[in-house]
This record gives structure tokens, C-alpha cells and sequence, in this order.
């Protein structure tokens, strides 16, 4: 995939991988990192599986539904080539939070989800779960912070609780903001997702 990373003006903070929603690329999302971390690290993906020609990180049918085989293929990728570029780039991907929306928070939730090699950490602005059958290892140590809206038509509230529930029941640490809204990624999401981060300091 392609990318672009950003060095950070203090290296000591967790780096961001930016993970954009359908039709957007590696650019998308870097005004959301400026207001969350304007000093860390930034690792930011273009999706390379194209529809009608937007953008996205793993396919999908007709009806919405997920194409499970290329979301788990394209999440391996995803993972092995974050780890070869944390090496190039000197982060380690343990520190690494990913920051996804719409389908880039979908291809994150499932790296956390079935990957003992994936994100520990994450932002993921309206996430949905998958329905692919589900890894029981611990997800101890791992932080979430999520928003959901409950008028989202593209993401049931039951669907985003569910997600929730998927996560807490394997132990990870989940911080869920909710909002009137739509899909739509709002300033108050963005907001509470920066102070967020910054209780990881």
C-alpha cells in the first residue's frame, strides 16, 4: 500500500497510523492527527482495493456486507507491512495507536480482534464488527477509544455495542463516546479522542 509517514517533533510520544474511510487516501485523515497529536509520529495508509473507484482497505459486497476472505488477507498486509516499516522508520509498533474511520476503523478493529500480531491501541470512529468468527486469545493491555452515532445509517447502534462487547469481553480497556449524529465524523469526536490520547501520556 502506499504511504506516507511524518516524523514526530517529540519521539516520545505514541505514533499514529491513520487508516481513512472509503474514497479517501493517505492525506485524509492528517488534520485529524494534527488536533489529537500535533507532536507525535504519523504512519498514514492509502487503501489500494478499489470501488468504482474510491479507495478502501479490504472489498466488499453489494449489500454492505464484508468480503471476510479479503478482509483477512488485507489485514495481514496490513499488519506485516506496519511492522516492516516501524523497523524502517524506528517506532515500535507496540506504542503504534491506529486510527481508523469508517473502513479504515474496520480493517483496525479486526487487526485487534483475530491478530496476536496486530494493534494494541487504537481511535476507531465508527467501526462495525465484521461477523467473521472471532480468536479467543486475551486482549489484556489493549486500549480502545470509540464513537459511534446513534443515528449512524450506516452502523446500527446494537452493531457498534456489539463491537464494544467483543472487545471488553476479551479484557481490553474500551472508552465509548456516543453522539446524535449521523456516519459523520464530528469536531467533539475528534476532541474527545485527544483527550483521550492524552491520558495514555
Amino acid at each position: 500500500m502506499e504511504h506516507i509517514f511524518i516524523p514526530g517533533k517529540n519521539p516520545a510520544l505514541p505514533p499514529l497510523v491513520l487508516l481513512h474511510g472509503t474514497g479517501g487516501d493517505e492525506r485524509s485523515l492528517l488534520q485529524i492527527a494534527e488536533l489529537i497529536a500535533p507532536d507525535a509520529a504519523v504512519l498514514a495508509f492509502r487503501g489500494d482495493v478499489p470501488e468504482q473507484g474510491a479507495n478502501r482497505f479490504f472489498a466488499r459486497y453489494v449489500d454492505g456486507s464484508f468480503d471476510l476472505e479479503s478482509l483477512a488477507e488485507k489485514t495481514e498486509q496490513l499488519m506485516v507491512q506496519t511492522a516492516k516499516l516501524a523497523t524502517e522508520y524506528d517506532f515500535r509498533l507496540e506504542d503504534a495507536i491506529a486510527v481508523g474511520y469508517s473502513n479504515g476503523a474496520n480493517i483496525a478493529a479486526n487487526a485487534i480482534l483475530t491478530r496476536e500480531d496486530g494493534f494494541r491501541n487504537a481511535i476507531l470512529f465508527h467501526a462495525m464488527p465484521s461477523g467473521a468468527a472471532m480468536p479467543d486469545f486475551s486482549l489484556a493491555g489493549a486500549t480502545v477509544f470509540l464513537t459511534a452515532g446513534v443515528n449512524d445509517p450506516l452502523i446500527s447502534a446494537e452493531g457498534s455495542q456489539q463491537l464494544i462487547d467483543l472487545l471488553v469481553e476479551r479484557d481490553a480497556v474500551v472508552t465509548d463516546v456516543w453522539t446524535q449524529q449521523g456516519h459523520q465524523l464530528t469536531l467533539p469526536e475528534v476532541e474527545a479522542a485527544r483527550d483521550w490520547y492524552g491520558t495514555l501520556l
